[in-house]
């Protein structure tokens, strides 16, 4: 197991310790406080493992597109950021400045943000852990 996924580990177990401390009625047993904590940690420990190998394919996807020649496949994430920075900057930066010369806001529907929301968040997510994984691995 690689270090990130060890200190999650450690860190789940001792949120689900904690959970179980705090909440579980003082009528049961040791032995089921004991029962819950390995069964919570076992799910929760699923769940974890499900969403990283999520991130792990997106993370593989992003690479197999930089090494692509082809600009579209590997310019899109930047676009979708440039882009969703200009509409920031449109609509809460000169909007307030410019809106009586005619400048109009950018309408996005709110799906649409959250879809770039989470491309850039991923992108940011896995690149800053591969980052972070380099650096560690130079120490």
């Amino acid at each position: 197991m690689n270090p990130v996924g060890a200190i999650v580990k450690n860190t789940v177990g001792r949120l689900i310790d904690r959970l179980a401390d705090r909440y579980l009625p003082s009528s049961m047993s040791e032995k089921e406080k004991e029962e819950f904590r390995l069964k919570g940690r076992e799910l929760a420990l699923k769940e974890l493992e499900q969403d990283i190998r999520l991130i792990e394919a997106v993370n593989q996807t992003m690479r197999a597109e930089a090494r692509s020649e082809h600009f579209l496949q590997w310019s899109w994430r930047p676009v979708v950021g440039f882009t969703f920075s200009l509409v920031i900057i449109n609509n809460y930066v000169l909007l307030p400045y410019f809106e009586p010369l005619g400048l109009k806001p950018v309408d996005i529907p709110a799906h649409l943000w959250n879809a770039m929301l989470l491309i850039l968040g991923i992108a940011a997510g896995t690149r800053g852990l591969e980052k972070w994984q380099r650096e560690k691995g130079r120490g």
